[in-house]
């Protein structure tokens, strides 16, 4: 059952890494609730770019790929211990990111009436919590 969990999740996070290249090349779609906004304004608090952007997806991509090799489902690549250390670095960071950092982003945030708060608060860290929780789970397999 925890591998199936796993492998969800990966799929997860192929789909995220889809969704910032599609962001990266100019897609609208989603955009408005996935950048946190101050108080009362529309601008976005970080106006990521391409690079930063496509660096993100890859990144997504590549935590796919970890999630795999913990499970030992490639070939090409055997889990190992680097493999299992990044899973449990993956479950700090989903964690850490889930607590926010106080202002705009996790379950810990000031500003929690805008259109991504409320988004983040249904949706987005209650996701990094249980990517957090896969990650330490896929690092003891």
């Amino acid at each position: 059952m925890i591998k199936i969990l796993i492998g969800i999740t990966s799929l997860i996070f192929v789909i995220i890494g889809m969704l910032h290249v599609f962001w990266a090349f100019g897609g609208s779609w989603g955009v408005n609730t996935a950048l946190p906004t101050k108080d009362d304004s529309e601008l976005p608090v970080l106006r990521p770019r391409m690079l930063g952007t496509l660096f993100i997806g890859l990144l997504c991509f590549f935590a796919s790929v970890l999630l795999i090799v913990q499970l030992d489902l490639l070939a090409a690549i055997k889990s190992s211990l680097l493999s299992k250390w990044l899973c449990i670095a993956g479950g700090i960071v989903f964690l850490l990111r889930a607590i926010g950092e106080g202002k705009y982003v996790g379950f810990f945030k000031k500003i929690k009436h805008t259109r991504f708060a409320k988004q983040d608060t249904a949706f987005y860290s209650p996701l990094c919590v249980w990517i957090s929780l896969i990650f330490f789970l896929a690092s003891f397999i």
